[in-house]
């Protein structure tokens, strides 16, 4: 009876992890999205209004969801305080503060920190062409994921219930 439990227990924690790493993808394919619109708001404030860093962050801050709302905000706090950091330091130090509990993955937070080296210290154009670049990087791995996710949801949600019921046969 315990044993019967036991392996119930087991192919339904290994078929919840399955869901789990499927459900990530997805909201991985959404935070790729918000740091798009993030980037496209960023690229407005900068051309349009012309306004400087610390206000642009502040403002995009205001038009995107949580986490990445804290994220910019708490940046823009900071480049106000003149602490004698750059913005590439401030930023790498928010990303890793705030991001580092998203779906993102390392390298997806790697290239944003190298987005916030790329924009500390450059005339209005290369901000702007590195928020192009960086925008564009965004639409390769958006379009990526687009593409096999389907496919991988289902191929993680039937491994983790194969997984486990492998296991039960295992152990029983």
């Amino acid at each position: 009876m315990l044993r019967g439990c036991a392996l119930c227990i087991l192919v339904t924690a290994s078929a919840a992890l399955g869901f789990v790493l499927s459900q990530r993808l997805s909201k991985r394919l959404g935070q790729l999205k918000i740091l798009k619109r993030m980037t496209l708001f960023l690229h407005g404030e900068i051309s349009c209004a012309r306004v400087p860093l610390p206000e642009a962050f502040w403002s995009v801050g205001g038009k995107v969801p949580e986490p990445f709302r804290e994220f910019l905000r708490e940046v823009s706090e900071d480049l106000g305080k003149y602490s004698g950091s750059s913005l590439g330091q401030v930023f790498a130090e928010h990303v890793d503060c705030h991001l580092r509990d998203t779906s993102l993955t390392q390298e997806d937070r790697a290239r944003l920190k190298e987005l916030g080296d790329s924009l500390g210290y450059l005339d209005k154009a290369m901000q702007l062409a590195n928020l192009e670049a960086y925008s564009r990087e965004l639409d390769l791995s958006i379009e990526e994921l687009t593409e096999g996710l389907p496919a991988k949801k289902k191929l993680f949600r039937s491994l983790g219930l194969m997984g486990g019921l492998f296991l039960a046969i295992l152990l029983f």
